[in-house]
């Protein structure tokens, strides 16, 4: 993520008025802001020009948006994206291809040569360097909890195959929030595979699973789901429990829980519309008033992102982390979580295309005191942006 060099970018909109698409202005050619095409499909705010569901189209990167004050991260993982979903929507072709393939290849997708996760980024919520996490071990391994799940209390048909990797998860210092063990079952020991910070909300989401990519070692993996009318990829901090419960297209329940690099309150951010696409726009709305009956507005030439929500996926970053901007809906305090105070924050980071209220998709982003970037306190009622790690678990299982 970079604060310098941010350069002007087109981008094209679509606005929607529930079913009424603006047919003379499929597409909207923004002359300014700060978002670069990366992203399929991502519903921003029905706050936005103070009109309904306003829908970004095309691929936009997150890379250069925001433009928060961060430190460069050493991660390197495979190109994050937020795709579209729906009945109309094609496949790729290798997922067409896994569809016909029996379980568990249907599903699980093995992280190719090249890809790399860096679980030590993910200290920087805590310490200034993970060494000082790594030391600590001696001391917490006295005292760990083995951690429990979904799937162990109910047993799935499906039996994992028998050469997969066999390791176990122990927690510290309780089982909804601190610091997770991944340890791997050896001939001769029992090895530390992985170390990495979870935080279990409450903000639980119905949705159908894509694909389980698993990391290099075979007990760790992201999960790729819908999530409203995209999909998002997330850490899963109980692969290991879970994992015989998981097949392609199946309807599941994750909690889900955003742990952020950095936060604060949003800027009032402002882009400006080519006039003559404002005024093609609203002749054109004139016309379907006559045409159609519904209610015509005037658009205005510059687009605002107060009361924005939106969650775009970091270019060059892994693919379980994104860029937000997000009006806050809750806050609760919480302490000494590995050592941090902060605020466990209830905020809309997406919107259905159908609108309404209800159809907010709320995600609970874990904010410690160490990466806000502001002398205040996260407030209801404001527009907070950063950046994010993504990680949820299974819930249950719907079907």
């Amino acid at each position: 993520m970079r604060d310098t060099d941010v350069a002007p970018k087109c981008a094209a909109f679509r606005e929607t008025r529930r079913d009424h698409a603006l047919a003379a202005a499929d597409y909207f050619k923004i002359a300014g802001g700060n978002f670069e095409v990366e992203m399929e499909l991502v519903t921003v705010s029905d706050t936005m020009m103070h009109r309904p569901s306003l829908v970004l189209e095309g691929y936009y990167s997150a890379e250069a948006s925001m433009k928060l004050p961060v430190k460069p991260q050493p991660k390197r993982g495979r190109s994050a994206k937020v795709r579209k979903s729906s009945a109309a929507s094609t496949k790729p072709p290798a997922e067409q291809e896994r569809d016909a393939l029996p379980w568990p290849d249907s599903t699980f997708v093995p992280d190719g040569d090249d890809s790399e996760h860096f679980q030590g980024s993910h200290y920087d919520f805590f310490v200034d360097d993970n060494i000082e996490i790594i030391k600590r071990i001696p001391e917490i391994l006295p005292n760990v909890l083995v951690q429990t799940g979904y799937g162990e209390v109910y047993k799935s048909s499906k039996v994992i195959p028998g050469d997969w990797p066999i390791g176990f998860q122990l927690v510290w210092p309780i089982r909804n929030h601190g610091l997770a063990l991944i340890l791997s079952i050896e001939k001769e020991a029992n090895n530390i595979a992985s170390l990495f910070p979870f935080f279990h909300s409450v903000s639980q989401h119905a949705m159908t699973l894509r694909e389980v990519r698993v990391w290099k070692g075979g007990l760790e993996a992201q999960i790729t789901a819908t999530l409203g009318d995209g999909e998002v990829t997330f850490f899963d901090t109980q692969y290991l429990i879970n994992r015989a419960w998981y097949e392609a297209d199946k309807n599941y329940e994750f909690i889900l829980s955003g742990i952020a690099y950095t936060a604060r309150p949003a800027a009032n951010q402002k882009i400006k519309i080519d006039p003559d696409v404002v005024k093609k726009a609203n002749q054109r709305m004139k016309e379907l008033k006559e045409e159609e009956g519904f209610e015509a507005y005037e658009m205005s030439d510059t687009l605002t992102l107060e009361g924005a929500a939106i969650l775009l996926p970091i270019s060059k970053w892994d693919a379980d982390d994104y860029n937000f901007h997000a009006p806050v809906k809750s806050v609760k305090e919480f302490k000494d979580w590995l050592g941090q105070d902060g605020w466990q924050v209830r905020a809309t980071v997406m919107r259905r295309l159908d609108g309404g209220d209800d159809e907010d998709i709320d995600l609970d982003i874990i904010i410690t005191r160490r990466v806000w970037l502001d002398k205040a306190p996260p407030q209801v009622g404001q527009d907070i942006e950063g950046n994010l790690w993504l990680q949820g678990y299974l819930w249950r299982h719907l079907e």
